[in-house]
Parts: structure tokens; C-alpha cells; sequence
């Protein structure tokens, strides 16, 4: 296969690449909004990490790549790393609330809708962003799909499959908005509180992995069933997959332990230059 077959959709959705140019559409447009504003504002570092997060989100959902994570334990691991972890830091780094300010006007407003579909949303959305649920509600789903019994189903399961995607890539969303989105600048509150958080996703992730590299025997017997995309051991393809969750993985969550402190560095600056 060439790289261009690699490239192509492995299974087309009409409905996932309109979803994929209207987010970068309206991200494009808002930020270019901001641009008209404010004539100053340096954008580009925040614009190239946004489109990096959502073009990786389309490489590892819409293309021959994930054909091979249905087929390759490790390459199962490398999508969700990218769906949970990778591609929402990126966006929530690169401002993806711009997106709001590219909406058409006429869009529908969240303050318009019925408050039989508004109290609810708004009640279970405060739930899963308590800074207690949250952090294990990001390491819960992780070792929820990875119960064998579980994971069996969903990777024969299409439906399952997506709900298991789509599952991962809005809890990362959730999560890293939470500890890195623009509600929080840096200011004393919530520091502690994002900087334990980061510190209780990074064990549990780190114990899982250790666990998939280093155990004798085959826990994912689905890829056997099914049949690897590539010729390589059952065992093989699990301590890979197992690495994968291991040491990429704990190192995003302690990238982002890294960017909480550098947010409150620059946040006490700021406040130190406007005290001079």
C-alpha cells in the first residue's frame, strides 16, 4: 500500500466529515473575527495547535488507520491516545471556544432552548466537572473499555465500537477543559485542585500499561477472532499496545501537570508586573 491508501476513508461518514469542516470552518472564522479586532493579537501558535488537534482526530477516525485499530491491539491504543488524550489538549490549547464566535447567527443559542432539555444538560454537565468525578471519569473509561469482556463486544460491535470513540474523545474534551480551559488563568484557586487532579490520572494510567507489557498471557483474545491486519504475535501485539498506554499516555498527563504550573508561573508574573 502506498500512502496515499492510507490515507483514504476506510469507512465513509457523510455525517463525521461535515461535522470535521464545519468545526474548522467556524474556528477559522472566529479567529479570524478576533483577528479584526484586535489587530495585535498573535494567533498563530493557538491556530496551529487547534488544526493539528482536529486533523489527528481525522487520521486516526477516517482513514485506513482506524481499519487497523479494529485489527491491531496497539493500534487500538494509538487511536485513543490521540482521541483522549493528544487531539482535546491540542483544541482546548488552541482555543476551540473560538468556534462559538464563528457561528452563523442563525445557529441555535444554547439560552433558547426548552429548559426541559437545559436543566438537565446543565446538572449532569456540573456532575462530570466536579474536580473529584472528573479525574476518574478520565482514567474510568479507559480501564472501562479495556474490561475484556467489554472490549470483546465493542470491537465486534460497529455500533459499540463508536460509542466507545466517540465516549473517549468527548471525556477528553471534558477533562482537559476543565484543567486547562479559559475559565482558569492560573489564579491561586483551583490550583491545588487541577495539580492533584493531574497527579490522580497519571498512576492508575501507569499501572494499566505496566500490566498489558508485562503479563505472560493474552488478555484480548478479539484480535484473534477477527485476525491481525499484520503477521505478529498475539503477545507482541499486546506489550506494544501496553507501552503505548503506559509511557505516551502518562506522559501527556504529566505534559499537562507541566502546563498548569507554567499557566500559574505566568499568571503570578502578570500580577507581580501590574503590582510593580
Amino acid at each position: 500500500m502506498n500512502l496515499l491508501d492510507y490515507l483514504k476513508p476506510w469507512d465513509f461518514s457523510v455525517i463525521f466529515v461535515l461535522s470535521f469542516l464545519l468545526l474548522g470552518w467556524f474556528y477559522t472564522k472566529g479567529l479570524a473575527d478576533i483577528k479584526k479586532s484586535q489587530r495585535n493579537a498573535k494567533t498563530y501558535w493557538q491556530a496551529l495547535s487547534f488544526y493539528i488537534g482536529l486533523i489527528s482526530i481525522y487520521a486516526v477516525s477516517h482513514t485506513y488507520l482506524d481499519y487497523l485499530a479494529q485489527y491491531m491491539f496497539w493500534v487500538h491504543r494509538f487511536q485513543h491516545l490521540v482521541l483522549h488524550h493528544l487531539a482535546p489538549l491540542l483544541m482546548v490549547l488552541g482555543g476551540i471556544e473560538i468556534c462559538a464566535k464563528g457561528l452563523p447567527t442563525w445557529w441555535p443559542k444554547w439560552t433558547i432552548l426548552p429548559l426541559v432539555i437545559k436543566w438537565p444538560s446543565e446538572r449532569l454537565y456540573r456532575l462530570i466537572q466536579h474536580p473529584i468525578v472528573a479525574p476518574f471519569l478520565f482514567v474510568g473509561l479507559i480501564y472501562l473499555w479495556l474490561i475484556p469482556d467489554i472490549h470483546f463486544a465493542a470491537m465486534l460491535s460497529q455500533t459499540l465500537y463508536y460509542v466507545m470513540n466517540w465516549s473517549m474523545l468527548l471525556d477528553g474534551f471534558l477533562f482537559w477543559w476543565l484543567v486547562l480551559g479559559p475559565d482558569w488563568h492560573g489564579e491561586a484557586k483551583g490550583f491545588k485542585t487541577r495539580i492533584i487532579m493531574m497527579l490522580v490520572v497519571v498512576i492508575p494510567q501507569q499501572l494499566l500499561g505496566a500490566y498489558l507489557t508485562l503479563t505472560d498471557s493474552v488478555i484480548y483474545d478479539v484480535y484473534d477472532v477477527c485476525g491481525r491486519a499484520w503477521p505478529i504475535s498475539p503477545l507482541v501485539d499486546q506489550i506494544y499496545g501496553g507501552i503505548v498506554t503506559w509511557i505516551p499516555a502518562s506522559m501527556m498527563s504529566v505534559l499537562g501537570l507541566v502546563l498548569v504550573l507554567r499557566r500559574r508561573l505566568n499568571f503570578q508574573k502578570r500580577v507581580g508586573y501590574k503590582n510593580d
